[in-house]
């Protein structure tokens, strides 16, 4: 009985440290209700705090809060979580990756939250602050790459 014991206490240490975790039902909602807050600040090329955001800094940041870990680039977060092929499988608190290159290069340089209702929200150097966005637009529908899963 004693080895048992040791045994299931020795499982239970190594299913723990090995990355397993419970997910928070909640956590698409959260992140939505965070990346709402700061609507409307600054855009600032390389920014990753709420005195201002590019755009993979603020996903970033976002995520973060809600207590995520996920890489700082566009190009790296597009490689992170689970891969959503097409606009319609998009779900709330989703990444959504796009070219917004002029030539359209084929590669990820941008990224924002979908928030559903075919919207997401980005910081726009455009627009020069977080703004939220029509995904299928005329300017992002076609430039649309794919989206990520983080939320489980």
């Amino acid at each position: 009985m004693r080895k048992l014991y040791i045994l299931l206490l020795l499982s239970a240490f190594f299913v723990t440290s090995c990355g397993a975790t419970t997910i928070n039902p909640k956590l698409p909602t959260n992140i939505i209700q965070v990346a709402k807050k700061f609507q409307g600040k600054k855009y600032r090329w390389g920014g990753t705090t709420p005195n201002g955001f590019d755009c993979s800094g603020y996903a970033q940041y976002v995520c973060k809060v809600n207590g995520l870990k996920i890489p700082r680039d566009s190009r790296q977060q597009s490689k992170f979580g689970k891969f959503v092929s097409s606009k319609k499988d998009l779900k709330v608190g989703d990444l959504v990756f796009f070219d917004t290159s002029r030539r359209g290069r084929g590669y990820v340089n941008h990224v924002g939250i979908y928030i559903g209702n075919d919207k997401f929200i980005h910081a726009s150097s455009a627009k020069n602050r977080v703004i939220v966005t029509n995904l299928s637009g005329t300017f992002h529908g076609k430039r649309f790459k794919w989206g990520r899963r983080i939320t489980q």
